[in-house]
């Protein structure tokens, strides 16, 4: 089966637009979205519509927890909270009740394959695996760990391979190896900080084990215009052309 594997939208409807078309070519069977349905963007019930009706599972990212009250939104620092707030208000009651209603994991034992927005290890704690450090840590898992496992959150396109208790970066170097474990940041559709702003997310083939970040341009311009349109934080609409 191919999978679409998608993340951190962030209420970005230009990116996910895109991106969706991009799916629909790649003739995927699936199209799995890894969470933060909304947060920071100006489209949040176009994002969720979207969603619901292209993918087949979506999980709950921490916007999405904060914005539907499930996590408590003082966490976040003020301009972010000021969206979540938005976000809240601007949601049908519809679409607030489906976001409340997210899962925080998904998992193929038979495909062995699993799906978290953030770190495997206590998936409501939303905790980032962005160094090799944090990687490691996740070998304590041990037998926790399915063959490919897929993350978002960060917003960045790494990947991560486990050897028993070594853990390799091979980001931009994947190959896969049997009886090896892997662990890859799916990248961001709506909001990417890996210094491209083309929106982006990964392709898997659960039968060869192919695996490939995908780069799709979108009107960064339009979508950072609704940003402003609706009275976000500049920050949030001038970082979409950035890639950061």
């Amino acid at each position: 089966m191919r999978f679409a594997i998608i993340s951190d939208i962030h209420a970005n409807i230009q990116a996910l637009g895109r991106v969706l078309d991009r799916c629909d070519r790649e003739a995927v069977d699936e199209i799995i979205c890894l969470g933060d349905v909304v947060g920071y963007g100006g489209n949040p019930n176009e994002c969720c519509e979207l969603l619901r009706e292209y993918c087949s599972v979506v999980l709950m990212g921490n916007h999405d927890a904060a914005t539907s009250g499930v996590m408590d939104a003082d966490y976040y620092y003020e301009s972010a909270r000021r969206v979540l707030y938005w976000s809240r208000a601007e949601l049908t009651e519809e679409n607030f009740r489906w976001l409340y209603s997210l899962p925080y994991t998904h998992q193929r034992p038979e495909l062995d394959m699993a799906f978290y927005h953030a770190a495997p290890i206590l998936p409501s704690g939303f905790y980032y695996v962005v160094r090799n450090e944090e990687a490691e840590a996740l070998t304590r898992m041990k037998a926790g760990l399915f063959g490919h496992n897929f993350i978002g959150h960060s917003h960045l396109t790494t990947i991560y391979e486990y050897n028993g208790r070594k853990v390799r970066d091979v980001s931009g170097n994947y190959h896969y190896e049997p009886g090896r474990k892997y662990l890859t940041n799916v990248g961001s559709v709506g909001q990417p900080r890996d210094r491209n702003p083309d929106a982006c997310f990964v392709i898997f083939d659960s039968d060869s084990k192919e695996l490939r970040h995908v780069r799709v341009p979108y009107d960064v311009q339009t979508a950072a215009a609704r940003i402003r349109a609706v009275g976000h934080d500049e920050k949030f609409a001038r970082r979409l052309s950035l890639g950061v």
